[in-house]
């Protein structure tokens, strides 16, 4: 069974961290911000098949940069659908209204359950709260968990946008993200990577 690399790519205005997952030639990626020039760059310069792009949430500074990987690649994009309602809601409330493009793709709905990557298992984990529709992507193998924006380093993910809910978010995170294992690593949408048992034993909102 091959490694599992994992590089962080921080695009975007607003400085999101996009995930490239490689094992050998094939690739994966997770969240895909604006400004996605860096990424696009190192995919044609290292010859890599991108085989899914995978959406943590579908807030703009998440999925900006999708429809053109998308076009270049013609990887498939999957997410959960329930997060489709931020196509018409405002910029200014963590949606993209006003930027017709960002949808302009092709998103394959994907529900909580067993997928496999590189021919070793993702666990697909509902992880609602910062938006409705939110997931993570638990990587055993590699013990890395990837949030998008449910929580961070000392911190959690903001819940005053459109379908956002505070008490559904921290429900998540306690009960997706905290059982698993102390030592998996939490990739964030922001920000530094972090773990389970020093988000457990650190984070004001958990204490």
């Amino acid at each position: 069974m091959s490694d599992i690399i994992v590089e962080t790519f921080v695009l975007g205005p607003l400085e999101t961290n996009c995930y490239l997952l490689t094992c050998g030639r094939e690739a994966v990626v997770i969240d895909c911000a604006p400004e996605p020039l860096p990424l696009l760059e190192a995919i044609q310069t290292r010859g890599l098949k991108i085989t899914a792009i995978y959406l943590t949430h579908m807030h703009l500074d998440h999925i900006g940069g999708a429809a053109e990987l998308q076009k270049m690649t013609g990887a498939p994009v999957f997410g959960n659908i329930a997060d489709k309602y931020l196509e018409d809601v405002s910029y200014a409330y963590g949606g993209s209204k006003e930027f017709e493009h960002v949808f302009d793709l092709d998103i394959t709905d994907l529900k909580a359950g067993r997928q496999m990557v590189f021919e070793q298992p993702m666990m697909v984990l509902d992880t609602p709260g910062h938006t409705p529709g939110g997931l993570s992507f638990f990587f055993p193998t590699i013990g890395a968990v990837f949030v998008g924006d449910v929580i961070f380093m000392i911190s959690v993910g903001r819940t005053d946008f459109p379908g956002g809910d505070s008490e559904t978010l921290l429900s998540s995170v306690k009960n997706r993200i905290f059982i698993l294992p102390d030592n998996t690593q939490i990739y964030s949408g922001h920000g530094p990577m972090t773990t389970v048992v020093h988000e457990k034993e650190n984070s004001p909102f958990f204490s």
